[in-house]
């Protein structure tokens, strides 16, 4: 009687502790994770994975814009995934932050963040082999390209030129190597810009160019070669004159022009005074298509043909015409040797009368190429005094 009292009491205190716990909740099986939950990939362009471990489907999403950072896939079934995680460089010193919210269908949220920051703590490189010089000074035309080899430990690096320089300096990669192109200078003045090679962050180099204009101290001279029309054999090159001499003047002129004939006595008296210095002079006649009679006219009357009776040598310099149509009296191919487009567009002027003196190398060591209003004695004795004491200190002779 007594075993069958003890064993309703175990039934009853067995139910009773049954009864008891369906009265508090099961605990949870679901799950989401996600390893690592933080990373930092440097300031390189980067790929790399992390795992999401979750018994149910999820889906991932940015908090905020980072589209530098991108993920695949962000969805995906209960299991363990591997998440691709792709960077771009970073494109200068600013840390930035991407944040990953991941959430399950039952409402489970994780989060995965991404830090990428400008460190030497990663150990990355790049950098030039050899000794290579970081700043060029070039000349305005016919830059041969510059080849520079890049040792880095990094896979992918990036070339970019500086602002308002992209229209004349060009980069680009060529699997290890960095190809440097400049393009020959369009106007007087010069011009500066810089090529970066740059893994991201402060893993870059950086060059910087300065490119003489074609008016400057120093800039090489285009050579060219002009004949007398109608004359065989009447090509006379630039460079024979200039590398015959110390100092040679090209002359710009044209017989239409007031302020050109108006000085050109002043020329002839620079050529007797220094012509036996080392001074020569190569005029170029700017002229009017279908005007060649007035041309050979102004030369005959002006004496500009006279030889002498003695060495039967010419008197005065060689002249070679360059006959264009009215319209492209100003703008031509022979101008932009010396002006580019600038005549075109207006951002210069002057084109006759101008003045550049150059070295027995055919490089520009005085212009004189201002917006020059010759019509008046005065104007045209400064002009010419300053010429004079020029040519008296570079020839060093004749007193100035």
């Amino acid at each position: 009687m007594k075993k069958n009292i003890v064993a309703k009491q175990l039934i009853l205190i067995g139910l009773g502790i049954l009864m008891l716990t369906s009265c508090f909740p099961q605990e949870q099986t679901e799950y989401l994770t996600i390893y690592p939950s933080t990373v930092n990939p440097g300031p390189i362009a980067w790929s790399g994975t992390v795992t999401v471990k979750s018994s149910e489907s999820w889906y991932m999403e940015p908090v905020g814009n980072a589209d530098w950072c991108t993920v695949y896939p962000d969805k995906s079934v209960p299991g363990n995934v591997e998440v691709t995680v792709s960077v771009t460089r970073l494109p200068g010193s600013l840390p930035r932050t991407a944040i990953f919210s991941v959430k399950s269908t039952s409402g489970i949220e994780k989060f995965l963040i991404v830090e990428q920051k400008d460190s030497d703590e990663f150990g990355y490189y790049l950098e030039f082999f050899g000794d290579p010089e970081f700043s060029y000074y070039v000349h305005p035309q016919d830059v041969k390209p510059i080849k520079l080899r890049v040792n880095t430990n990094v896979a992918e690096w990036v070339t970019y030129v500086s602002e308002g320089a992209e229209d004349w300096l060009f980069a680009r990669r060529d699997k290890d190597t960095l190809i440097i192109t400049v393009q020959d200078a369009k106007g007087p003045a010069g011009r500066k810009g810089t090529v970066t090679a740059s893994a991201g962050g402060s893993i870059s180099q950086t060059l910087s160019f300065s490119q003489m204009g074609l008016h400057e101290y120093g800039a090489a001279t285009k050579n060219f070669s002009l004949p007398i029309p109608g004359i065989p054999d009447s090509e006379l090159q630039f460079s024979y004159v200039y590398s015959r001499a110390k100092i040679t003047l090209l002359l710009l002129w044209g017989t239409w022009c007031p302020d050109c004939t108006n000085f050109m006595p002043m020329v002839k008296e620079l050529y007797e005074k220094f012509k036996d210095h080392g001074f020569k002079i190569y005029g170029v006649a700017m002229e009017i298509e279908g005007m060649e009679q007035e041309y050979l006219d102004y030369l005959e009357s002006n004496g500009m043909n006279a030889i002498d009776e003695e060495t039967g040598k010419k008197l005065w310099w060689e002249n070679r015409p360059v006959f264009n149509p009215v319209e492209q009296i100003k703008v031509n191919a022979f101008s932009r040797l010396f002006y580019g487009d600038l005549l075109l567009t207006g951002e210069v002027k002057n084109f006759v009368p101008a003045f550049f003196f150059v070295d027995g190398g055919g490089y520009i060591v005085k212009t004189y190429v201002d917006n020059y209003s010759l019509r008046t004695d005065a104007s045209i004795r400064s002009l010419y005094k300053n010429m004079r004491t020029f040519l008296s200190r570079q020839l060093e002779c004749c007193g100035g």
